[in-house]
């Protein structure tokens, strides 16, 4: 009930008064940035949506719709979600395609351990069906 409410938010500061963000890591047997990244999200309002900052990229011309993909067709895109399967990317149809994780080798990642919500890649579309609003990737690189 207090997810994005002010009386959180107080809670969250009155607790860093007592415990700076080394000290509740190290309670609660986390990391540092974990831990930062926790008290952030504790202090957003309900609606906020860190991929709304995200920078948009660049979408192919033409492409509108998921009747314009074709399989082999190379697009750069941003990834919106991750899941256990796989990274979720916007490629700019209007439909999120999937690169299952079988498709995303750590070679193609510039030294990154894995993709994360916000990340710009080029990827190969493997596959279109329309029938089931599903578009299956490759990942071919992360873009700096």
């Amino acid at each position: 009930d207090e997810l994005g409410q002010q009386n959180l938010r107080t809670k969250v500061q009155a607790a860093l008064r007592k415990q700076n963000v080394e000290g509740l890591a190290a309670e609660l047997k986390c990391g540092t940035p974990t831990m930062q990244l926790i008290i952030d999200g504790l202090q957003q309002p309900l609606d906020y949506d860190i991929r709304a900052e995200f920078e948009k990229p660049l979408f192919k011309k033409g492409l509108v719709s998921m009747g314009d993909l074709k399989a082999g067709t190379t697009l750069t895109g941003r990834v919106t979600n991750l899941t256990d399967f796989g990274a979720f990317v916007d490629i700019g149809v209007g439909k999120d395609g999937l690169i299952h994780r079988s498709k995303i080798r750590t070679d193609r990642l510039k030294g990154k351990k894995s993709l994360g919500p916000g990340d710009k890649v080029e990827v190969k579309v493997l596959n279109v069906d329309q029938s089931r609003g599903r578009i299956g990737l490759e990942l071919l690189t992360l873009i700096s």
